[in-house]
Formats: C-alpha cells, sequence, structure tokens
C-alpha cells in the first residue's frame, strides 16, 4: 500500500531548510500545493500565472541546492518569484493589493529577496555585482542570476556577459527555456536554443567563451536539477545552466496557451479559465481605439509599419500583426533595438507606429535622443498604460516620459482624454513627419454627460473646452477632463484641455499671459513634466499672476488600485477642485 504524502501548510511558518529532506514523492506533492496556491491566488487577485507555473519544480530544486541564507539569488524581471516568495514565507497574501504582498521581487518585503526589478535582463548584471562583493570581502557563497529566454536575449544580458567572459569572478547563469517571453520567444537566440535542445555540441559556442555549459536540463525531474546544480557548484568556471520547462504547467488552459494571454492574467475562474471581472464596463480601451487606427491606416497605405516590444498582446495588436505580417514587428524584449530599427525605417520614407509601454519607453532614452529625434524622422510613439498602472508599484508607473521627453529636442507630446480626441491626434500623426508620441492609459472611464468636442485642432493647439472666466483657467491632461468638466461647468472658469504636453504653439502661452490665476492639473504625469514646463513657459514669457499646480509627486510610487494610488497622493479630480476653490477664492494667495 502506497504511503500517504502529507499536504503542505503553505504560511509564513514553512521552513524551507526542510526541503533537502524531502523524498522525490513529498517534492512533488510541494509542487502540486504551490501550484494550487499561485492559482488560487491569481484567481483571486490577479498576476502573472503562467511564468510562475512553469518554474515550480526549478524553484524547488534551487532549494535543494542552495542555502539562501548565504546564497544570493537575481530573478530576472522578478515576476515569477511566486514559488520562491511562497518557499520564503510569503504565501502571497493579497498579492498585487496595497497592503499585500508585492507581484515583483522587493528587498524590504524579505530579507531573501537580494535584489528589486520589474524590467527585464538586469540579472546577471546584478549577479556578477554580487559576486564581486563576495569576492571583494573575501568570503565563500554562490551568486545566481535566474534568467528567461526572452530576457537574455535582450542587450543588456548580453553586456553581463561580455564583462563576464573576462572578467575572473563566478557567478551562475540558469536559464530558464520555456520558448516564451510574454508571448512567443522572438527572435535569432531563440533559434540558437532550440539548436542547442536538439544538438549537444552547439554548447561548444558557450565553452570557447569560458563558461561552463550544462543542459539542456529537464526542469521537471529533481535528480536531473541535482546532479546538474551540483556539477554547476563545483565548476571553476561561471556556468551556464540551460533548463527546460513549459511555461503554464499543470493548469490546462494556461498550457495551452501560445499567444501570452496567460502570461498575466485578471481576477478569473478556474474552472473556466475566463475573466471573472468585466474590464471594460463602464470603460474603453485606449489600447484597443490605437490599435484599430493603426490597423485601418496600414490597410490604406502600405507604407505604414508596425513594431512593438513583446506587448502584441497588451497592446491590443494581435490581430493586425496577423493581418500585416510582412509589416509588423515584436522585437521581443528589445525596446533599444526597437527605437533604432523604427528609426531606419522611417528615414527611408516608412511611416512607423512605435507601440511601447511609458514604463518599458524610458529604457530607450538614449534611442530616442540620439537617433529619432536627431535625425527628426517620421516615428510616432503610441505610449501605453501612461500614468499611474496600480498593482505593479514602483517599477511600472508610466508617470516619468513626460519629462523625459522634456530633455529631448524635436518631439511632440500629446494626450487624449477620450476617443474623439485620440483619433483628431492619430489623424494629425499621419500628416506629420516628425517624431511624436500620443501617451494614453489603458483604458478610461465612460462618464455620463461627459465632454465631447465638436472641434477641428491643428497640430499644437489646446482645446478651450468652455470659457466663463477672464480672470481664472484650469488647465487639466487626459481623461479625468470629463470629471473636471462635470465640476466646473458652471463656475466662473475657463477650462481648458491641454492636448499638446510638449510642442504646443506659443499662441497658447499668449492666451494664457491675461488670466490672474492659472490651475494646471496632470494627474498622468509627475510635477518635473508638462506642468513644471508649462510654468517655465509663462514666467520666461512675463506671466505676473499666479499658478497653481496639482502633477503626480516626482517619487517612487507604491502599489495599489489607480483610485487608491490617487486618493493617497490627493489627486482625484475631486481633491483638484477643492484646491481649485480654495485657490481662486483666497485674495491672499
Amino acid at each position: 500500500m502506497k504511503k500517504e504524502i502529507r499536504r503542505f501548510i503553505l504560511d509564513e511558518n514553512f521552513d524551507f531548510h526542510e526541503i533537502k529532506n524531502m523524498s522525490i514523492d513529498e517534492l512533488r506533492q510541494l509542487s502540486a500545493d504551490i501550484k494550487e496556491l499561485i492559482i488560487d491566488r491569481c484567481s483571486e487577485f490577479g498576476g502573472h500565472l503562467s511564468s510562475n507555473l512553469g518554474i515550480i519544480n526549478l524553484t524547488i530544486a534551487l532549494f535543494r541546492a542552495f542555502d539562501f541564507d548565504k546564497d544570493k539569488i537575481v530573478f530576472d524581471i522578478g515576476h515569477y518569484t511566486y514559488p520562491y516568495k511562497i518557499l520564503t514565507g510569503r504565501p502571497l497574501r493579497n498579492l498585487r493589493t496595497e497592503n499585500g504582498c508585492d507581484g515583483f521581487q522587493k528587498r524590504s518585503e524579505s530579507k531573501y529577496d537580494f535584489y528589486d526589478a520589474g524590467h527585464s535582463s538586469t540579472s546577471i548584471s546584478a549577479a556578477v555585482g554580487f559576486a564581486k562583493v563576495r569576492d571583494l570581502n573575501h568570503e565563500n557563497y554562490s551568486c545566481v542570476a535566474f534568467v528567461g529566454d526572452g530576457g537574455i536575449a535582450n542587450g543588456l544580458c548580453f553586456e553581463a556577459l561580455n564583462n563576464l567572459i573576462v572578467d575572473n569572478t563566478k557567478i551562475i547563469v540558469v536559464l530558464n527555456d520555456n520558448e516564451m517571453s510574454i508571448s512567443p520567444t522572438i527572435g535569432g537566440l531563440s533559434v540558437i536554443l532550440k539548436g542547442i535542445r536538439m544538438n549537444r555540441f552547439a554548447s561548444i559556442v558557450f565553452k570557447n567563451a569560458n563558461f561552463e555549459y550544462i543542459g539542456p536540463v529537464d526542469g521537471d525531474d529533481f535528480k536531473q536539477m541535482s546532479i546538474a546544480f551540483a556539477r554547476a557548484k563545483k565548476s571553476k568556471r561561471s556556468v551556464i545552466l540551460h533548463v527546460k520547462t513549459l511555461k503554464g504547467e499543470g493548469y490546462k488552459y494556461a498550457e495551452e496557451d501560445q499567444i501570452g494571454e496567460f502570461h498575466f492574467v485578471h481576477p478569473f475562474d478556474k474552472k473556466t479559465g475566463k475573466s471573472s471581472i468585466n474590464l471594460l464596463e463602464g470603460k474603453k480601451s485606449f489600447s484597443k481605439i490605437f490599435a484599430d487606427l493603426v490597423d485601418k491606416e496600414m490597410e490604406n497605405n502600405e507604407k505604414v509599419i508596425s513594431i512593438c516590444p513583446s506587448t502584441t498582446v497588451g497592446s491590443c495588436l494581435t490581430e493586425v500583426f496577423k493581418k500585416y505580417p510582412e509589416r509588423t514587428y515584436d522585437c521581443g524584449i528589445s525596446e533599444e533595438h526597437s527605437a533604432i530599427f523604427a528609426n531606419a525605417l522611417a528615414i527611408n520614407d516608412f511611416k512607423v507606429y512605435l507601440f511601447m509601454y511609458s514604463t518599458f519607453l524610458q529604457r530607450a532614452y538614449d534611442e530616442i535622443l540620439h537617433d529619432v529625434a536627431r535625425m527628426n524622422s517620421n516615428v510616432t510613439f503610441l505610449i501605453d498604460r501612461a500614468g499611474l498602472i496600480g498593482p505593479d508599484g514602483e517599477t511600472h508607473q508610466g508617470i516619468y516620459d513626460e519629462s523625459f521627453f522634456y530633455s529631448i529636442p524635436n518631439v511632440a507630446l500629446s494626450m487624449p482624454h477620450d476617443e474623439d480626441d485620440a483619433i483628431k491626434l492619430f489623424n494629425l500623426s499621419k500628416k506629420y513627419d516628425k517624431p511624436f508620441g500620443i501617451r494614453y492609459p489603458a483604458v478610461y472611464k465612460i462618464k455620463e454627460n461627459s465632454y465631447v468636442s465638436n472641434k477641428t485642432i491643428e497640430f499644437g493647439e489646446w482645446d478651450y473646452v468652455f470659457k466663463n472666466s477672464t480672470i481664472n483657467a484650469f488647465i487639466t491632461v487626459g481623461p479625468h477632463l470629463n470629471d473636471i468638466y462635470s465640476l466646473l461647468k458652471d463656475k466662473n472658469v475657463t477650462l481648458i484641455n491641454a492636448l499638446f504636453l510638449k510642442g504646443y504653439k506659443k499662441e497658447e502661452i499668449n492666451k494664457l499671459m491675461n488670466f490672474k490665476k492659472i490651475y494646471i492639473y496632470d494627474p498622468y504625469g509627475v510635477e518635473t513634466g508638462f506642468a513644471s514646463h508649462l510654468i517655465y513657459d509663462l514666467i520666461t514669457n512675463g506671466y505676473k499672476g499666479e499658478i497653481k499646480v496639482k502633477a503626480v509627486p516626482l517619487e517612487f510610487i507604491q502599489k495599489g488600485t489607480i483610485d487608491q494610488q490617487e486618493a493617497r497622493l490627493r489627486l482625484t479630480p475631486h481633491d483638484a477642485i477643492e484646491e481649485f476653490n480654495e485657490f481662486i477664492n483666497n485674495e491672499n494667495n
């Protein structure tokens, strides 16, 4: 009679030291219990599902091989740390909520989180740094970089590997190869990895570069991984440990997903795999609006090209990429390459739309400055997830692009408040042949009695919503205009929708010069962005009145829902109106 294996209580008291003494059957039960917990938590709170399900056994094997009371591990990106968090006493309670467990590794959350990261491809560089600290302090412990096959294709990883080849230190690079990044892994490196999986002699490339190559190892086989990790620890050289895993393993819908829909999930029904919430209830998707606009333009104009860095699903481009395979490019996790690639196409008479989340766009700052802007080329940046983005916390807020675009010449920047604005700005982009950014949140709320403009606009113009005063001006940015409109429409104020945040006409400043009080409300960008530069333009043009600003403070914003973040920062439309009323009613201001 087979001995019944105990279920594991995966709470704050779980002791990962027990893993080293567990039988294979116990390890498999532990894996099943972790899998069940991750599915439960993601179905309740949302989160990164597939990437975590695929590495549970691999993570357990890491705990068998290493002692994380002294050994150091750095997870690339960090969104696949759920099994690691559970095994270090963090059972994902209130995952990604304001006061709950973070969705990424976070040093302030646990002594077992050695490095913070929310963006890809930082792990090898950080691990080399940890190894150097170890060597300089004459200590003895292992330094492990855990990186995926999508992340390792990013140039930052190549820079770190290039340094490591000639550096007199040792790290262990665990390469998690599941043939997927967010969606299927893109690029030549995926072909190289496939070749290594089929022909072990191809690993000579790594050996000639002074690495010990081990693999491919079955990431589901504890015995194989135990032998491989033991060999990696004994090696005198840095090690590439190539582990083959299955993304989404153990959950039918995630395993069958070939697009990337289960990479990140919102709360869902475990039985059906269907979302349990209507994400667009009372809302419209800016992502879909711009994807549809580009789709139509690509149909009408064969000189239009669309590019994204591994965000095809998130930017609603799946159908566009299917329809125009010769003029659409998913460059993988390669934001810098995407920008230069777009620029080269643009200076050769193509119109390029580069879709990129705001938080990832900052990784391409140098290329936007040095290449796209300097050559003044015909690239339109469609900047998704702009503004506060909620549960992903400090690393993913889309609030900084306004500010860094102001340090780049030749680039204009805009933001719509609704679909009508989006269409107008997109139509302007079709005629504009210089760098132009349109930034937008993923969705906006549909409001009753919301403002819809019937006016045409020219490039660089603002929209005067109503002109009820020659004394007080309220300038607002983005979708919260609808709330502001309903709260101010009967008040003694002129309301302005600042469609252009950079590259607005000088006439817009001239129109403001006679107002006595100007209130600037930008809940979608930091205070050093549009607001600061508008103040500068006003003052250098001789403005003598009073100015008040409400924008996102220049700091790293902690996780929570967008509503919670706005309330915490006193950025809600009601907060703005309350402050505005005090401002215009206080004669001593």
